[in-house]
């Protein structure tokens, strides 16, 4: 009989013989793990494609990653795949993949005293994932075969193969795994190679002691695939075996033996690492692993059991409002990413399988809300993400842009673009695709942050790192509210506006805003040097008074102005209809509905204006929208409100002047103004105002009464409108009529309207100009504008409507209750789900739902 392998863990059963009858053989199969929560999320699938995407451009499989790994795993769809979690997702710095299909990786057996080939493809078999885990247990005839896979440190995961002989016949096993990496590149395109569309990408599988490592050239700027040269993907091997690799193929084999009855255990771990420095960190980490790996996987569950035990608190919920806890739970952790790159500690993703929304892509407007749901069951977690925003917050001795002294910036990434000289980023350089400098986000910073420190010492009896964390915070967070009003306050009122920074795709070298028209006029001719023709028919202008002369005298066919989009995106509500988006349709409709078919007239209700703002000694800060929006006021004043909180919480060594009673004054000044200029009694509901305007376009003058300017009732109604609801800035008499507005048929309400199917809080009202139910932010249920919008009538007295209108989200979105990912958003009318598929911040809400209603 072959030597045991030393490294293999074997647990031999009592053999309850008499003499030679076997009557009372008995074989002590280990019990797979067990949990209320089996496949909450369907994690089964067999990628085709290394890019093998669905409709929305996302993985078409959720594969199941954790504890802030780069690299996911899937369960077998299919027999074929028993014996594998070779479904690989790689994470390549901004974008994820698969990288092998199903059969990856996948254990054969043979007895080499028998001779028999165990097929593990008919075995009996129990296949599931639970938080944390991935489970595969497979009974053939002579073999139980029990596989957990976990992930132990944030680059590896552990599988755990517990093979038992179900005989009494001793076993001297052949254990032999082989794959192949994907070959086909993209399912759009089922003809494509990976070779092909990736020339420079050369993976390369080659043989390491007791393992194999894939190689991979240098690659970057394809906006599909970043990966460095030197970065590796290791798997290693608790048992002795010796591999052959042949490019993109391998064949690993080693030798177990295993007395009857008894079972053997083999590890085996899965690291995906960015560079030679992780490799060599994670080497020794491995080595580690092996010598103890019991204690690792004992360490990965417990870690799980932490969370829902802190997560799971509402005991009033049903079942199925549980399972979405739950769901929320896995998915928030799932896309957590691990400190690496620039990012010196972890951050947390919108989505690890949307195209443009994983690798270690982080924005602060998503930030604050998974923050401010982490809190409750993975705290540090939630932290880190609001340290790796703010470790971007821009200083005063800034390179590019020192005017922004506080700034956050719209997105971050692995790797910083590059900057050379001072000089704007190069967006085609060797750093970031995907990184965004041109907008920041609302400033609900200091609602999350303010919840992180109350959960540390109210659900964590964590009292000296609550006190560390507000004393870190609070400087941060008094940046940031000074930097709003300072660069995007243009009338200097207090009320910032959404707004665009100052950045290539805005403005000029030397500080001009600039618009892109197509249009029958000539404009050379009109506006000399500051047109140049780009095409024909379009023309690039700058200048912001230019701008307003072609809103006022041009007769174009389409505007294409950078520090809408910007302004936009600043709002986290992207294509709004308050921000001017309408499709030509629908304006021709609003200009037949409202103007007798006069487009031109129809036009000037949509158009927005921008200024430029500037400090005292001329330097250009950005460019505000002449608009100030109601949702953005209403978060200043809970900023306000909370940054007064702060101050008499932070130490005394905390260093800045106690700015507490001027936070306060902020905040009662900023609720008085939002419920006398923002608020319309003839439809009762909260608006944007359109700030009133000189001759020349930009100076702001205001109205008498001191508003700014006449509320902004044209383009229809918003989520905005609730927004002084849910910060509680609305008098109970306003909140009173907006909430009668929002069930009021052919509104919001469209759980209602649409029985059985609708989910309540469309992104526009259904009577807007711009509504359309499949439209991103003019129509689609976004569950932060949801959730907003049922706290904001829980805040005022509507709990039963409120849990009413949760409940029908659980029930009519689709596969909320089912084992579908949580999506990014869904159709009003219908329930169908849309966008990004595992998205944080729904995840976020969610969670909030299950812990704050249904008691």
């Amino acid at each position: 009989m072959l030597k045991k392998t030393l490294l293999a863990t074997v647990v031999s059963s009592a053999l309850l013989l008499s003499g030679c009858n076997n009557d009372n053989f008995h074989a002590d199969i280990p019990t797979p793990p067990q949990s209320d929560y089996k496949n909450v999320i369907d994690r089964h699938g067999d990628p085709q494609f290394l890019r093998d995407y669905d409709q929305y451009d996302n993985l078409k499989y959720n594969a199941f990653i954790d504890n802030g790994a780069w690299h996911g795993h899937l369960l077998p769809a299919d027999q074929k795949g028993y014996g594998s979690f070779g479904g690989i997702m790689q994470v390549t710095q901004e974008y994820a993949h698969f990288m092998s299909g199903q059969e990856f990786d996948k254990l054969t057996l043979t007895d080499e005293i028998s001779g028999k080939v165990i097929d593990l493809s008919t075995a009996e078999a129990n296949i599931y994932s639970t938080p944390g885990a991935l489970v595969q247990v497979l009974k053939t005839d002579s073999v139980n075969v029990q596989m957990v896979l976990r992930f132990v440190t944030d680059r590896s995961s552990l599988l755990e193969t517990k093979i038992t002989n179900l005989t009494e016949q001793d076993m001297d096993l052949k254990l032999v795994w082989n794959g192949d990496l994907l070959q086909k590149a993209n399912s759009s395109d089922e003809t494509s190679l990976v070779d092909t569309a990736y020339p420079q990408y050369q993976r390369e599988i080659s043989a390491i002691h007791n393992g194999i490592k894939i190689n991979f050239g240098d690659m970057k700027y394809n906006w599909a695939i970043r990966n460095d040269a030197d970065a590796e993907f290791l798997i290693v091997r608790s048992i002795d075996n010796q591999t052959q690799a042949d490019g993109t193929h391998f064949t690993s084999t080693g030798k177990q033996a295993i007395d009857g009855g008894a079972t053997a255990t083999v590890y085996t771990s899965y690291s995906n690492l960015h560079n030679a420095a992780e490799v060599e960190k994670e080497q020794k980490k491995i080595t580690n692993i092996m010598q103890d790996p019991q204690s690792y996987m004992d360490a990965s569950q417990q870690r799980w059991r932490n969370y829902l035990e802190k997560g799971l608190t509402n005991k009033k919920a049903t079942k199925e409002q549980t399972l979405v806890g739950v769901k929320a739970m896995m998915t928030l952790n799932g896309n957590w990413r691990s400190a690496a790159g620039d990012i010196k500690q972890a951050t947390v993703t919108p989505s690890v399988t949307a195209r443009w929304f994983s690798g270690a892509n982080t924005w602060p407007w998503d930030t604050w809300k998974q923050a401010y749901a982490m809190a409750h069951f993975n705290p540090d977690v939630a932290m880190d993400n609001i340290r790796s925003v703010f470790q971007f917050q821009i200083q005063a001795n800034d390179n590019v842009r020192p005017q922004d002294q506080g700034y956050l910036i719209d997105v971050f990434t692995y790797s910083r673009p590059n900057i050379t000289d001072g000089a704007p980023y190069d967006r085609n350089g060797a750093g970031s695709e995907n990184w965004n400098e041109r907008n920041t986000k609302p400033s609900l910073a200091a609602w999350s942050v303010i919840e992180v420190y109350h959960a540390l010492i109210e659900e964590f009896n964590r009292p000296d790192d609550a006190q560390k964390w507000i004393d870190e915070m609070y400087p941060k967070l008094v940046a940031y509210h000074d930097w709003w009003l300072r660069n995007r306050d243009h009338d200097h009122n207090g009320v910032p506006e959404y707004g665009a920074a100052v950045d290539p795709a805005h403005n000029t070298d030397d500080g001009h805003m600039y618009v892109i028209v197509t249009t029958q006029e000539n404009l050379i001719e009109k506006f000399g040097i500051d047109a140049v023709k780009v095409s024909d028919n379009t023309y690039k202008v700058q200048g912001v008074a230019n701008y307003n002369r072609i809103l006022d005298e041009v007769d174009y066919s389409s505007l294409d102005v950078g520090a809408q989009d910007a302004a936009g995106w600043e709002s986290g509500m992207d294509n709004a209809a308050r921000f001017g988006f309408i499709t030509d349709e629908q304006l021709q409709a609003y200009a037949d509905n409202k103007y007798q078919g006069n487009l031109k007239q129809a036009k000037k209700d949509w158009q927005v204006r921008f200024a430029e703002n500037h400090a005292e000694d001329g330097t250009l800060l950005g460019f505000s929208m002449l608009q100030e929006s109601v949702d953005q006021a209403s978060y200043m004043y809970s900023d306000n409100k909370y940054l007064s909180e702060m101050a008499h919480l932070i130490s005394p060594m905390v260093t800045g002047k106690n700015r507490a009673e001027e936070f306060t004054k902020g905040a009662e000044n900023i609720k008085e103004y939002i419920n006398k200029c923002m608020f319309d009694e003839a439809s009762g509901f909260y608006y944007d105002i359109k700030m009133n305007v000189a001759i020349d376009g930009s100076t702001p003058i205001p109205l008498a009464n001191g508003c700014a300017g006449e509320v902004l009732t044209a383009r229809g109604r918003g989520p905005e409108g609730w927004g002084p609801l849910f910060n509680g800035v609305a008098t109970q008499e306003h909140a009173d009529q907006v909430i009668q507005t929002i069930l009021t048929p052919g509104e919001f309400n469209t759980s209602s309207d649409f029985p059985g199917e609708g989910i309540a809080f469309p992104t526009a009202s259904q009577s807007n100009p711009a509504y359309d139910p499949d439209i991103y932010w003019r129509g689609r249920v976004w569950l932060d504008q949801f959730y907003f919008g049922v706290k904001s009538m829980e805040q005022y007295g509507y709990d039963d409507q409120a849990i009413n209108l949760a409940q029908d989200l659980f029930n009519n979105a689709e596969g909320m209750t089912g084992t579908g990912a949580i999506r990014e958003n869904y159709n009003p009318e219908t329930g169908a789900v849309q966008g990004a598929t595992n998205f944080s911040w729904s995840s976020a809400h969610l969670y909030m739902l299950y812990r704050e209603f249904f008691k």
